[in-house]
């Protein structure tokens, strides 16, 4: 079910008419049942592996504490996969999707778990924490590589086979991927790694663990939630009041607005230039380029919104996932202000483990590509990604390395000085300099962005070289080319005035100084923009991931 469906709102409303009305208890029922509806739409076969996740997870976060559970407890909830992928079967698959290869290795399931659970009983103590972490982290990958990377890898083994003259005669299976695979599996590795590093406790009970791992407004995009931000609010019963409604209309407004209004209508430039059938001069490269940068962060960052307008709705906080991307003065700040529930997931998960910058220039580079790299193969099963990832490890490299890209990205602004009350103030001559040079680095750092987004949006190598070979060609500027650039500024700057407006705010999303005749005056806005906008919806761009 996507947030911009019509069925949504009258989803989310019989929620949270229900929620406030029950205890927690009845809460954590209602919010897995809902849940698993709200992810059943795409494909009810699906809710298997988030089952398995499920079950995976909730027994080894309580073993690696040391609380063992009962091996009848343990085996029948392992049993739940294979009973809804046989009900799917029986039920609801007159198709046959549910093939005999599936159900036999979903019947494996219970036995092999249960199996190596008790197993893992049996080592020394010492190792029985680090034995069920492995299972948890190794399982989840197993299933996140298998669904999401075998026919990635597949493909690229029979191509390789071909240019060197071997035919294969086998048929590979084409893998389907599950809606919020990737994201669901890294909020669930960081649950039992964060248990391990004593940051977190398990939940105490499977219910509430499943509520928590399904919850519907951030499981197929995000944010990825932390244990110790997520889990607590459903073990306490939030009180009802009146700024949850408020701010969850708002950013369910706002949310509206970034997808409808500027992602979507933006869309049709950048489809028009990435379909591999236009033909490009700079100007078009140029707008279609551009036009993605505000598509994929009105898109993304208006599912986050709308996410944690949702949830707000419940009482219940999700981290923001966007702090003014746009506005970064080099990759390093770049991604600390894009997706960052996922950049500081690679950071904790990652690039600290494999050693940081702990270990001089060379390690650190080599741990920052491995991340990149691995980063940009999240995001697809495709070796444009792949590319994608270099491309950023690259940028990092770079303004690691010359001092003056360092330098550029790292001086502190106008802003940042005047802010120091411990000196005093700088002369009207050296501000001006400082916001030229803070100026000069995100133009700068943009002009980078907008390069990596067109490696993100050419679907292969040969768009892409279109797109780089288009730039060769700077003809004057015709009236086919100016009424596309004026409905790019026509949906573009509204979102530039926003994001001004609400600058110097802790949120993308608020308006602190602002008066409510003021603030009543701007949502009415953005509200007749979501309502004239008549483009046909978008899916989400990172529903494929």
């Amino acid at each position: 079910m996507s947030f911009t469906s019509w069925q949504y709102p009258l989803f989310l409303l019989g929620v949270v008419l229900l929620y406030w009305r029950l205890p927690l208890r009845g809460r954590m029922t209602l919010l897995l049942i809902t849940s698993y509806v709200f992810y059943g739409v795409w494909d009810v076969r699906f809710l298997a592996l988030l089952l398995t996740s499920t079950c995976i997870d909730y027994y080894c976060g309580r073993a690696i504490v040391g609380e063992r559970a009962p091996v009848k407890q343990v085996f029948g909830a392992a049993v739940l996969p294979l009973l809804w992928l046989a009900g799917c079967a029986a039920f609801t698959d007159k198709s046959g999707a549910v093939q005999t290869w599936i159900l036999g290795t979903a019947a494996a399931f219970p036995l092999l778990f249960t199996a190596t659970y008790e197993f893992l009983w049996r080592k020394p103590e010492a190792a029985q924490r680090r034995a069920f972490l492995l299972l948890s982290i190794l399982t989840n990958l197993a299933v996140l590589g298998f669904f999401k990377y075998f026919n990635f890898f597949a493909d690229s083994l029979l191509s390789l086979a071909g240019q060197l003259g071997f035919a294969p005669g086998w048929m590979l299976p084409t893998i389907i991927l599950p809606v919020a695979i990737s994201f669901y599996t890294f909020q669930s590795i960081a649950y039992s790694v964060d248990i391990y590093r004593g940051k977190a406790q398990p939940a105490r009970d499977l219910l509430t663990f499943a509520a928590y791992l399904s919850f519907f407004p951030q499981l197929v995009a995000g944010p990825i939630e932390r244990p110790n931000d997520l889990l607590p609010q459903f073990t306490k019963a939030a009180e009802f009041a009146w700024e949850h409604i408020h701010r969850g209309l708002r950013l369910l407004l706002i949310g509206l607005f970034k997808k409808i209004f500027v992602a979507d209508n933006c869309a049709l430039l950048a489809n028009h230039v990435f379909n591999g059938q236009a033909e490009l001069n700079a100007p078009w490269a140029l707008l279609g380029v551009v036009a993605f940068a505000f598509q994929i962060y009105g898109d993304f960052s208006g599912y986050t919104d709308l996410a944690r307008g949702s949830a707000r709705l419940l009482g219940i906080h999700l981290n923001s996932n966007f702090r003014f991307p746009y506005a970064a003065r080099g990759p390093s700040d770049f991604w600390t202000r894009w997706h960052i529930t996922l950049s500081a997931w690679f950071r904790d998960y990652v690039y600290i483990p494999l050693g940081g910058n702990r270990a001089g220039t060379a390690r650190t580079l080599g741990n920052l590509w491995i991340a990149m790299l691995l980063a940009g193969l999240w995001h697809g099963a495709s070796w444009i990604f792949v590319l994608w990832g270099a491309y950023h490890a690259a940028l990092l490299t770079l303004y690691r390395l010359v001092p003056w890209l360092r330098n550029l990205e790292t001086a502190p602004d106008s802003q940042e000085r005047a802010s120091d009350k411990s000196s005093p103030s700088p002369p009207t001559g050296e501000r001006a300099g400082v916001r030229g040079q803070a100026t000069c680095a995100i133009a700068l750092m943009f002009a980078f962005t907008l390069i990596g987004w067109a490696i993100f949006r050419a679907p292969n190598l040969a768009v892409l070289g279109n797109w780089f070979a288009a730039f060769i060609n700077w003809s004057p500027v015709a009236d086919a080319w100016v009424k596309p650039a004026l409905w790019l500024a026509l949906h573009a700057i509204p979102l530039i005035l926003l994001q001004w407006a609400t600058r110097h705010a802790r949120d993308e999303v608020e308006l602190p100084d602002w008066p409510w005749p003021a603030r009543g005056l701007a949502f009415t806005v953005l509200f007749l923009a979501v309502a004239s906008s008549a483009v046909s919806e978008q899916e989400f761009i990172y529903f494929q991931f």
